[in-house]
Formats: C-alpha cells, structure tokens, sequence
C-alpha cells in the first residue's frame, strides 16, 4: 500500500445535529479499491491512537458502534504497521449516527476519508429508505464518473441522472419489494454494474455504494448494511449478429440487444412446407402482439432470455394490404460464447425443438469471457 501513497491525506469534518439524546453512533467501510491483490488492500483502523479495527480489507465494513459525543481522529495505516496513509478528524454528537468510508485509489482519485450523516428513522409502513452513494473512482475527470440510476428496463430511479463520484442521493422511501437495479451511463446506452435483482425488506434503511475502479477492483455494489451484491455481466451488444442454424439449410437468426432496456429482440428466418420463406419476430419483452408495453422488462442478462415468438403474414407495398400478427410461441435463447448460440424453440402445443446458431457476422465487438 504504501507504493501508491504520495503522501498523508487529511479530511476534517464537523457534524451538527438534533439536541443529545443518547451515545453516538459511527459506520465504518473500506471502499477504497487501491490494490489489485485484496489481501495487500488490508489496513489497520486507529481511533484516537488507539488500534481499534485491525486487518479491514477492501470491501469489509463495520457495523454500527457507539461512541461518546466528543473529537475524534480516525487514522488508516497499512495492515501491520503504523505508517498512518489517511486521517480524519471528526466531532460526533450524541444521537446521531454517521458513516466514515476510506474511498479512492490514489491514482484516478486521491485516498480519502467520506464522512456522511445517516438518516436510520423508520421509513412508512410498507417501505425501504434507500440512498445511492457514487465512490467508484473509475476516471479523474468528475464528469467522466457521472452515472444514471436506472431499473434494468431503463427507467431513471428517483431522478437519478449525472451522478458524480462522492455524492450521494440522500435517502429516499420506495415500496419494499424486488428491485432490479443497475448503474449505467446518463444516457442508459452502456451499463456499468448490473447486480442481480434484490430484495429491499420493509423498514429498512439501506445505502447502495457503487465501488471498484474497474482496474485495480471491478466495479460492483456493496448495500450497507447489507453486504456485496452478486452482479451479473453488464449487458452490451455482444450478442449482435447474423447466426447461421446447422440444422438445416439456409435458416437462421438475427440477434439485436437493446442493452439500455436489457432487452433482446430479433428475427427467425426458416421456410415452410411448400418452401415459402417465412420471417419471424422475437422480443423478450414477452408482449401480446401490437402492445407497447413491456411485460417483463430487463429480462435479457446479456447471455439468456426467453423471448416471444411471432408470425407476420399479410402485409406489402399494397397500401390497402392487411398485416396479421400473432403470437405462435417461445423461444429460450442461451448465447454460449462469442461464436455460439442455442435456440430452443417451443411452437404452442408442439415439443420443444432445440437449434445450435454459429455467428456468421460481428458488426460489435464481442466481450463474453
């Protein structure tokens, strides 16, 4: 750690609150992705000369202590030693409780200490206060860091737009529920962290850090008091691309993601027994035929989706023509790898069939590890 330390960075904070009613109460977390060995991540937490947290790694956080109104000096060292790396004075008041994180990774963004107040009054029945902090230090232009809060069909969260590194939303109450969130770019067209849908319980008051620096740490989510939350790879257009089915002859798919909406849409082309070309649409949005709604919004996690299966007939340059569109089944898509997909294809009241698709075009570059 002390490679990366140029020098002694100092954060002094002063807190007013509500009149005193009870001890204090401090958080402390480590979200300061400086390393890329998480165990060399490891540092020793002083608190006013006195070793109080030892061995705190890279994600690890404390939980709620109490402590008496007065100042306080937190002191980080490397794990082991007393070389003191980040400092932070602070004055707590009684009844108020607070969140001390280490963030940064001294190259993009200095080592620093990020105190907040946190607000632990029980949301109204039935909800979760939740507040969003940005201490992903991914680039060292603040502008380069802002991100949007969407769910994973694309929808802003609480006007979440433009957020930089080191703001925070402030706590905001939703509905207890699932909730499929992701952090992307503020337009929604790249997504960044994509965590795997979570259950945010009544009452609770939840922070959801965005961590990582996507060089020495990948980028994720960690939920205080929660924990880390399991992500799955953010969605993009991998995907993209003419396939070539192997069984059969001169059949195939066509693959277009839609990564701002999580979405998969598409088309089959096949023949039928008279040898007549048919064309076939398919959107994970799982929508009846003509609704514009999403039925089941962000259901594609850049590798798998199930989708629905439409026939188009009818239709043509005659502008009196008539199109008939109509739902005639399912078909689970599972993208293996940047060369192959498998398509299991279920035609309503028939078996299921399943159909290996070899890529024959890469308009995108493909990322799948």
């Amino acid at each position: 750690m002390n490679k990366l330390i140029l020098g002694t960075l100092t954060a002094a904070v002063m807190f007013t609150a509500q009149p005193a009613f009870s001890a204090a109460r401090v958080a402390v977390l480590h979200l300061a992705p400086f390393a890329s060995d998480i165990d060399d991540t490891a540092v020793d937490i002083w608190v006013n000369g006195t070793l109080t947290f030892p061995g705190v790694k890279y994600k690890d956080f404390v939980d709620y202590v109490e402590l008496d109104a007065g100042d306080y000096t937190i002191d980080i060292a490397p794990a082991g030693t007393t070389d003191v790396v980040i400092t932070g004075d602070f004055t707590l008041t009684d009844g108020v409780d607070y969140s001390v994180a280490a963030i940064g990774n001294s190259t993009t963004q200095p080592l620093e200490l990020q105190a907040t107040v946190d607000d632990n009054t029980a949301p109204m029945s039935g909800n979760v206060a939740v507040r969003v902090s940005h201490t992903a230090p991914f680039a060292e232009s603040l502008v380069d860091t802002e991100v949007s809060i969407r769910t994973a069909g694309g929808d802003i969260v609480n006007g979440l737009v433009g957020v930089p590194y080191m703001v925070n939303s402030g706590f905001f109450e939703i509905p207890a529920d699932t909730y499929d969130l992701k952090v992307a770019s503020n337009d929604g067209k790249v997504n960044y962290i994509d965590p795997l849908p979570a259950a945010l319980p009544a009452g609770a008051n939840v922070t959801i850090y965005a961590i990582g620096d996507g060089v020495n740490q990948p980028l994720g989510i960690l939920a205080f008091p929660v924990g880390e939350l399991p992500l799955r790879a953010p969605v993009d257009n991998s995907g993209n691309g003419w396939f070539d089915i192997t069984e059969g002859v001169g059949q195939g798919f066509i693959l277009q993601p839609i990564p701002e909406q999580n979405r998969l849409v598409g088309s089959w082309y096949t023949y039928d027994d008279m040898g007549d070309a048919l064309i076939l649409t398919f959107d994970s949005c799982m929508q009846e035929a003509g609704d514009p709604t999403c039925m089941t919004p962000g259901a594609f996690d850049g590798r798998t989706a199930e989708t629905a299966l439409f026939l188009h007939s009818g239709g043509g340059s005659d502008p009196d023509a008539v199109l008939t569109t109509e739902r005639v089944g399912t078909i689970d898509f599972d993208l293996v790898d940047c060369v192959n997909a498998t398509a299991m294809v279920t035609l309503d009241g028939q078996m299921t069939e399943t159909f290996n698709g070899v890529r024959l075009t890469q308009p995108i570059p493909c990322t799948f590890e």
